[in-house]
């Protein structure tokens, strides 16, 4: 399979400039990173370039004062994974979960460890992201709940909820790679409350469930926030993220367009995760 190689000069970025760069290319197909330290190593399938995406999002970080400049050359050679598995670090969340690949030593684990398999799906805990809706699902009882996992990435954030108790899990992702990572993840952890369906919110059918946990885009959130909500079964708790801090208010208008309570708020680094209901007052 062929791969372009993105080299793209970093020495003075912010980490929070960084993160901002990954998670705008992995929306258009971006698949694994490798930081150095002056630059950044961004691969992609050849076939799911875009020049034009590539090209928007260049604009669109412009706007955030992030100027990015490149070179990129072919390669055959897939070696870039094993460098990226080389920096993958065990993560451990207030102290309470353990996020770990399987060639980690397990002689540290805690009562909840999580292990991932890093193959470049989104959620292997060390982005903000995935850190923040961890944290905001251990402030509530998962036990016996049917629960959503919109855009599962690796399966993360389903497979804690089995580990807490939770009676039947399903997580939806639209990517190929995503889909058969979080297949593998489940297996690795030994869950068997989880399903994982390949697509978006089409795939959902009349599935209604206790909770509703999405961790994606803006784009994404504000455009199917009604149909997770047609989802939600009454009493119901909606915990998403993904969002900078700037674009909240995008989010929060379309929720309360859907009839949804604002619970609560988490940050960290610039990144917002929001809690609702649609319970009554």
């Amino acid at each position: 399979m062929a791969y372009l190689e993105f080299v793209i000069p970093a020495r003075s970025w912010s980490s929070t400039e960084k993160e901002i760069l990954f998670a705008l290319m992995a929306q258009i197909g971006f698949e694994g990173f490798v930081e150095g330290e002056d630059d950044i190593q961004a691969f992609i399938n050849e076939e799911a370039y875009v020049p034009e995406a590539l090209n928007q999002l260049i604009d669109e970080l412009a706007g955030l004062n992030i100027k990015v400049q490149y070179r990129f050359h072919r390669t055959e050679d897939q070696n870039w994974n094993e460098e990226w598995e080389k920096k993958f670090d065990p993560v451990v969340i207030d102290e309470r979960v353990l996020i770990r690949a399987p060639f980690h030593d397990s002689s540290n684990d805690l009562e909840c460890t999580l292990v991932i398999e890093p193959k470049m799906s989104f959620g292997t805990g060390h982005h903000h992201t995935t850190k923040l809706m961890i944290r905001e699902m251990g402030n509530h009882l998962l036990e016996g709940k049917k629960i959503l996992d919109m855009g599962c990435g690796t399966g993360v954030l389903g497979i804690y909820a089995c580990k807490k108790g939770a009676a039947r899990v399903l997580g939806v992702d639209n990517d190929q790679w995503a889909y058969e990572n979080a297949l593998e993840n489940i297996k690795k952890n030994g869950v068997t409350a989880m399903e994982v369906r390949l697509g978006d919110v089409s795939v959902l059918y009349k599935d209604m469930f206790n909770m509703i946990f999405a961790n994606i885009t803006r784009n994404t959130l504000v455009r199917d926030m009604s149909v997770y909500t047609e989802h939600l079964l009454d009493q119901g708790l909606m915990v998403i993220s993904g969002i900078l801090a700037e674009d909240v208010q995008f989010v929060l208008n379309e929720a309360y367009r859907c009839d949804l309570k604002h619970l609560s708020t988490g940050e960290e680094s610039n990144w917002i995760s929001l809690t609702f209901t649609n319970a009554e007052p």
